[in-house]
This record gives C-alpha cells, sequence and structure tokens, in this order.
C-alpha cells in the first residue's frame, strides 16, 4: 500500500469524535460514557494529556444502528 492508498483508506474508514456522535446521533456526554464503558473503542489514540482518537466509521455505524434507545 503506497502513501496515497493509506491516506485514502483513513479517509474514507476513520471518524474523530465529532462525526461518530453524529453517526451514533448522541449527546457529548452520551457518546463520551459510551467510550469509557467500553461500548466504542478508538481505533487509534495520539497524545498523552490531550487525547486525538479516531473511531472505525463501521464500528461507530453498526453501533448506532444496535443502541439502546431511551423512550
Amino acid at each position: 500500500m503506497n502513501i496515497e492508498e493509506i491516506k485514502k483508506w483513513i479517509e474514507e474508514n476513520l471518524v474523530m469524535q465529532d462525526e461518530a456522535r453524529a453517526l451514533t446521533e448522541q449527546s457529548v456526554s452520551a457518546f463520551n460514557q459510551s467510550v469509557q464503558s467500553g461500548k466504542i473503542k478508538a481505533f487509534v489514540e495520539f497524545g498523552e494529556s490531550r487525547k486525538t482518537r479516531l473511531y472505525l466509521r463501521s464500528e461507530v455505524e453498526e453501533y448506532g444502528r444496535n443502541k439502546r434507545v431511551r423512550k
């Protein structure tokens, strides 16, 4: 895989928190709770004090389809 192919794969398959929250239709606090409880896992994480996390789009979409909805 060359650099351009890797870049294309990343752009198509990884999302940051804001996009992941939109895909799951969750608030910031609900999304963070899902991450803390291990229901959503970061695909990759960078940083020590201020973390940057990228999530696998397919996993986030699946979680969004299957999460419990409060009525």
